[in-house]
């Protein structure tokens, strides 16, 4: 009978309680920075490149054999220069990308690649927006 008297309040007051407990709201783009890597890629060849290895190439090929052969030579030296120059430049214009991994509020992970640094830290958080992230 005792025991009676304390358990039924409790029982009453987590069930009236538990009735009104407003559920917590999650926010799908909102999480935690768990991971930050830079990555330096090859930036992208160009014109300047490409002209400049091909006016190599074809000094170099020109260089070689005599009549038509010579010819042939000047021509593949001048399209491989232009190949090699344009991949040459690449390698010249090296860009970084930070790919930051979030955990999100829904227990899914990602990762944001961005273009600039974005001056975050493991354990801010943050909120992706329009492909940025924000600390909130």
């Amino acid at each position: 009978m005792k025991l009676t008297k304390f358990l039924l309040p409790a029982i009453l007051a987590v069930t009236v309680t538990g009735a009104y407990a407003q559920p917590k709201k999650v926010c799908a783009e909102c999480g935690t920075v768990t991971a930050i890597k830079v990555v330096e890629k090859d930036g992208e060849g160009g014109a300047t490149g490409m002209i400049a290895g091909g006016v190599a190439g074809a000094l170099l090929g020109n260089q070689v054999g005599g009549g038509s052969g010579k010819t042939i030579a000047t021509v593949a030296g001048a399209a491989g220069g232009a190949y090699a120059g344009k991949h040459i430049e690449g390698k010249m214009n090296k860009v970084k990308e930070w790919h930051v991994t979030v955990k999100y509020e829904t227990g899914k992970t990602g990762s944001v690649v961005l273009k600039e640094d974005p001056h975050l830290r493991n354990g801010d958080k943050v909120k992706r927006s329009n492909g940025r992230l924000d600390r909130i």
